[in-house]
């Protein structure tokens, strides 16, 4: 009987451990062939569990990364508490490097519990995303820094938008110079896509909040529309649509 009991209780935590982890998978990054660049990405994976669909190309300067969703929880839990995607350069510290966007502050999902009683009026999810749009937070070997999204510098490039038919898209640009990484050498690079799941407002940063154009990368208008009908409610369970998403890129080299 004891034996019994100790091959139930094995079973139980190999059961345990396979829902609660991530399984990594390969991925292979296209080249950013000479004028495609973010706006060109075309999502060619999808995640089963939460549908966030997902795209990566790259050239020698940059990682660009593209991810669409029309899943309304999957929506929910990006605008309440926003993406944490981390970077793994081959032959440096696991998660080194870490974007956190959009920074979700409290004062923001209590203007989107507001915005999701005034749809179809879409004002105020436009007003939100402009706000997303305007910092980030970057974290490398000396801590976390905020990102201006608003004034281009060459650097960090992020951009948050809705369109008509309520599919949301987030897309990503980071110069591999801030990874210490050199594209013609490195072949391979660990990535992770995660719900931030914490408040910004314990992170020390105090992001403005205001209206007006984000830092865009190739996204025109579109933002000022509903999250569509069946949208955020009770009967949607959030660990059922988690955003918990581990891959190995092999980044791609120029012909």
């Amino acid at each position: 009987m004891k034996t019994i009991r100790n091959s139930w209780s094995l079973l139980l935590l190999i059961a345990l451990g396979g829902c609660s982890s991530s399984k990594t998978m390969p991925y292979a990054s296209k080249w950013n062939a000479p004028f495609s660049y973010v706006d060109e990405i075309k999502p060619d994976q999808q995640d089963q569990r939460s549908r966030l669909r997902y795209g990566i190309i790259n050239d020698d300067q940059y990682v660009y990364i593209t991810l669409k969703t029309k899943d309304p929880n999957t929506i929910q839990n990006i605008l309440s508490s926003g993406l944490k995607i981390a970077f793994s350069p081959e032959g440096q510290k696991k998660e080194g490097y870490a974007l956190t966007f959009p920074v979700v502050m409290k004062e923001d999902r209590k203007a989107l519990r507001r915005v999701e009683t005034d749809l179809p009026n879409s004002l105020g999810l436009g007003l939100l995303l402009d706000s997303y749009n305007k910092e980030a937070v970057w974290k490398d070997r000396d801590g976390q820094h905020l990102i201006d999204l608003v004034r281009p510098d060459g650097s960090i490039k992020s951009h948050i938008s809705m369109d008509r038919d309520g599919e949301l898209t987030e897309q990503i640009a980071i110069p591999f110079a801030l990874m210490n990484v050199n594209a013609r050498e490195t072949g391979m690079m660990g990535m992770s896509i995660k719900v931030d799941g914490q408040s910004s407002s314990n992170s020390g940063f105090s992001p403005r909040i205001g209206i007006g154009l984000g830092g865009g990368i190739g996204m025109g208008g579109g933002m000022g529309v509903g999250i569509g009908t069946g949208g955020y409610n009770s009967r949607y369970n959030g660990n059922d649509r988690n955003v918990d998403i581990r891959l190995e890129v092999q980044l791609a080299r120029a012909n």
